[in-house]
């Protein structure tokens, strides 16, 4: 295989070696497990979200709603998810992983450590770890600067309300900054004061 500019890229060959890791996955799951890679990968994610709304599990998985909505009523009716309306407010549903999941959950993340022994293949045990380790400063990273799905659960006219609020405050402060360079007395300018 001919090695491209663009396997040497950074996001490319991440994202190819998640499209090998999947495709490896599928080749084990295919003989033991009763459910597919995107159920698996939706059932992992609602295992660290508990209790997430739909709308925002579609956001964190980057699949469409609609799309998440089938997947979500056959995963209902194999009893792998359950929903509930939220405490607050009844029109929002949470979602939430059952028992009899959490059981295929363990047998797909044991799949998934025999596909990463052969990912690893030939990698010292320090290697290994440093490269984890790697990859999770590389998330983190990334996690401070990509907005959290959970600013999908706010909706647009708050935000851009928030927004428009945080815009006047750094005026205000701003506005502040210069009178204090210019030596005047803030005293009359109260208002310009941050609130």
């Amino acid at each position: 295989m001919k090695v491209t500019d663009s396997a040497q890229r950074f996001g490319f060959l991440v994202a190819d070696i998640q499209r090998l890791f999947g495709r490896r996955f599928e080749q084990f799951a295919q003989r033991t497990l009763p459910m597919t890679r995107a159920q698996c990968r939706l059932l992992a994610y609602l295992s660290v979200n508990r209790g997430v709304s739909p709308t925002v599990l579609a956001d964190i998985l980057e699949t469409p709603v609609q799309t998440l909505a089938r997947t979500l009523e056959r995963m209902e009716e194999e009893g792998w998810v359950r929903r509930r309306p939220d405490a607050r407010d009844p029109r929002i549903e949470r979602l939430f992983v059952t028992r009899a999941a959490v059981a295929q959950l363990q047998v797909a993340r044991r799949l998934s450590d025999e596909v990463r022994d052969e990912a690893l293949h030939g990698l010292t045990a320090f290697e290994a770890v440093q490269l984890t380790q790697l990859l999770q400063k590389v998330r983190r990273n990334l996690t401070h600067v990509v907005p959290t799905p959970l600013d999908t659960v706010v909706p647009a006219v708050l935000r851009r309300a928030q927004a428009e609020n945080a815009a006047n405050a750094s005026a205000r402060a701003s506005a502040v900054d210069v009178l204090d360079e210019a030596g005047d007395d803030l005293s009359e300018y109260t208002d310009l004061r941050p609130q």
